[in-house]
């Protein structure tokens, strides 16, 4: 894929994800958004990734699924943050 190709596709991600936003939630807008943000890290835009990472709501949530790390468990249920 061309770098033109893939950050089109990181912004289609986008848009599903505020799409998605709308009527689901918050996982699943976040697995677009990290979805977007790690093709946003392919090419090389770092000041995407740094934009979505930085959200007060949804950037550790982006962080850890970009790390690939889980959410921390307490209790047997997952924490936000």
């Amino acid at each position: 894929m061309t770098r033109a190709a893939i950050r089109l596709s990181g912004w289609s991600l986008l848009v599903a994800g505020a799409g998605a936003g709308i009527v689901l939630p918050h996982p699943v807008t976040t697995a677009f958004w990290t979805a977007a943000a790690r093709l946003f890290d392919r090419v090389g835009d770092r000041g995407m990734v740094a934009r979505l990472t930085a959200a007060t709501k949804f950037g550790p949530r982006i962080r850890r699924g970009m790390d690939g790390r889980p959410a921390r468990r307490v209790g047997g249920v997952a924490e936000a943050f």
